[in-house]
């Protein structure tokens, strides 16, 4: 047992500064098989191109992350799941993480103002102060290729553009009629003069976005919304060409979810504007840009002018942790809201009566978190803490010592005699199931977070290409074949079912052909550090596997923000990102072939195979092994 131990921008937007430049330095973008940058402007159809290319789940996850509202909802969220402020360095690796699909691609998504925003701020971080925003972009970015969106009709994009701000709805999805937003007005007025400073504000954004092509020499891939609207699936399929996705001209392309926004008014709006053109209106050629009205300031602005909902959601979340108001608005300023908003947000906070509810219904639960984390505290007390190693262990003795008790131990001899032991072979596996087919779990190493995203991560292929590539001599955690494809229930697989017999002395045998399932993966294969619902005994067949094991009572120590799984690294812990996991008891201990484990609800565990390794893992005990589990 051990314990671990190891002022505003222009644009009011939290950023680093020169001073702390050195603390924040950028995690490198290249791990990506490929990066592609969206660069558009406000109403040219990104959000159905983006929507488009993410849903094939092969071409990244493309969307605003250098927006600054998006940036906020994650500065709330970090702010819940940690006591600590959001830098942008760690920003830039959850938008890394986030925008990538488990083959490796990454996509962004940029507006011009967005674009001009990033390079303020990367220019910010150490090492790349003083750089041309080529430079930038590349230091950033390596290699990423260039999509460039754009809109033939101005005018089209200009009405819209001003539809949009006006009632402040962007987007629409096919089937939905929302309500418009609270303030906004239902009947914008007719402005043939707003019209015509949107449209040279477009027209002036793409110039800037031709020019930045033209001076660092990018031959960007060039789409029009308008080719776009009328092939969608087609424009799809042609950018994942353009990425170099295996068989794009036969991938699926969902319908499109968003739906076309213009309508009678937008219609009449363009007859009137194009009425008052061809008549000799004078509307200004070169009209000057009300300051507001410019995408490259309106938009971060207007976040900032009130606290929105994510934050809200962390003031609720703090006042029911007893923060003080004093530090939730210092929290708020610090991310760029004024201190008589945020001020007016804690009072309002105050006396909200869904608020007020919810802290009346945590009270019970408050209880039961003190009491197991005292029971967690004294767990760290115990000087001897560590996984028993018994032989004969007896029914009786087994559930009460460790069953009952919550307690891990690892079991000699109960597997002698099994055929598995000595007939498991490539080549016996192969002749008796090979032609099965499996669900693998494969290009874990390009997604941070294969574990929580498995359902993308799933391929099917014969049990035999999957035995060779185990067997290849690869050390990696690219590919793992577990029990989720509950192959050992599959009809190819039965035979592999007389080769081991449940342990009648703690398992029901009769239910053993349902909940046996075999775990199977080559040398360097890791799950991160989570706990089951439910008891577990492993039996290790081929190989062998580290365990480093946290007791159930210490889950405050680990971080557990969602599912079943822990944010720490635990064979590499960040005590700056998880300060409290050197608090936690780590056991270690390596499971050896013919070797079971009794593994508790409950109980974090972190396993790397340090060989070609199998396992079989069983649920069936003679005792109640059924748990209510709240996520």
């Amino acid at each position: 047992m051990y314990h671990l131990a190891r002022s505003r921008t222009p644009l009011h937007v939290p950023a680093v500064t020169h001073a702390n430049a050195a603390k924040v330095k950028l995690p490198d973008w290249k791990w990506s098989a490929s990066t592609y940058i969206i660069c558009t402007n406000p109403r040219s159809g990104s959000w159905l191109l983006s929507q488009g290319l993410a849903s094939t789940s092969l071409a990244g996850n493309p969307r605003e992350w250098f927006n600054i509202q998006e940036e906020q909802e994650h500065r709330a969220r970090w702010r819940m799941d940690h006591r600590f402020d959001l830098n942008y360095a760690t920003y830039f690796g959850i938008a890394r993480a986030e925008s990538t699909t488990s083959n490796g691609i990454s996509g962004i998504k940029l507006h011009y103002y967005q674009f001009a925003e990033l390079l303020q701020r990367l220019e910010s971080v150490s090492g790349l102060h003083g750089l041309t925003s080529s430079q930038l972009m590349s230091k950033a970015f390596p290699n990423a290729k260039y999509i460039w969106l754009t809109r033939r009709d101005k005018v089209r994009q200009a009405i819209s553009f001003l539809l949009a701000s006006a009632t402040d709805q962007w987007w629409l999805i096919e089937g939905s009629e929302p309500d418009p937003p609270e303030g906004s007005p239902a009947y914008p007025e007719f402005d043939p003069n707003a019209i015509a400073r949107r449209e040279q504000l477009l027209k002036k954004k793409d110039r800037e976005w031709h020019a930045y092509f033209e001076q660092n020499h990018i031959a960007p891939l060039i789409i029009h919304y308008e080719d776009l609207a009328s092939d969608y699936p087609g424009t799809i399929r042609s950018v994942l060409d353009w990425l170099g996705i295996p068989g794009a001209s036969d991938i699926y392309i969902p319908p499109a979810r968003l739906r076309r926004q213009s309508n009678a008014l937008s219609e009449e709006w363009l007859t009137r504007y194009e009425a008052l053109i061809s008549g000799g209106s004078n509307l200004a050629q070169s009209p000057a840009f009300d300051k507001s009205e410019d995408s490259g300031v309106e938009p971060t602005q207007k976040i900032f002018e009130t606290i929105p909902n994510a934050w809200k959601q962390w003031v609720a979340y703090s006042k029911l942790g007893k923060t003080a108001d004093a530090h939730i608005v210092e929290v708020l300023t610090n991310n760029g809201y004024s201190s008589a908003s945020a001020l007016a947000e804690v009072r309002k906070a105050d006396s909200d009566p869904y608020l007020l509810a919810a802290g009346l219904t945590q009270r019970p639960l408050n209880k039961a978190a003190s009491l197991l984390n005292s029971i967690g505290q004294l767990t760290r007390l115990d000087s001897q803490a560590r996984v028993d190693r018994r032989s004969a262990l007896s029914r009786d003795e087994f559930r009460d010592e460790y069953y009952a008790r919550n307690r891990p131990v690892i079991i000699n001899n109960l597997m002698g005699n099994w055929r598995a032991m000595s007939i498991w072979t490539p080549d016996y596996l192969k002749r008796v199931a090979g032609n099965a087919i499996v669900e693998v779990m494969t290009g874990r190493d390009a997604d941070p977070k294969y574990e929580m995203n498995g359902q993308k991560h799933r391929r099917e292929l014969p049990f035999a290409d999957y035995i060779e590539m185990v067997n290849s001599g690869r050390v990696t955690n690219d590919y793992y074949l577990v029990p989720k494809n509950a192959f050992l229930q599959r009809l190819e697989a039965q035979p592999l079912l007389e080769d081991f017999d449940a342990f009648p002395e703690y398992l029901n045998p009769a239910t053993s052909p349902n909940q046996s399932f075999l775990w199977f993966g080559p040398a360097g294969t890791v799950t991160p550090l989570h706990h089951e619902k439910s008891n577990i005994l492993a039996a290790q067949v081929v190989g062998r596997k580290r365990y480093r094991l946290v007791p159930a009572s210490q889950w405050q120590y680990v971080y557990n923000r969602a599912g079943v799984f822990s944010d720490v690294d635990c064979e590499n812990p960040d005590l700056n990102l998880h300060p409290d996991f050197r608090n936690a008891t780590m056991i270690d201990i390596v499971l050896e072939p013919g070797e079971v484990l009794f593994l508790p609800v409950g109980w974090w565990h972190h396993v790397r195979a340090l060989d070609v390794s199998m396992t079989i893992s069983f649920t069936n005990f003679v005792f109640p092994n059924h748990f209510d589990w709240e996520q």
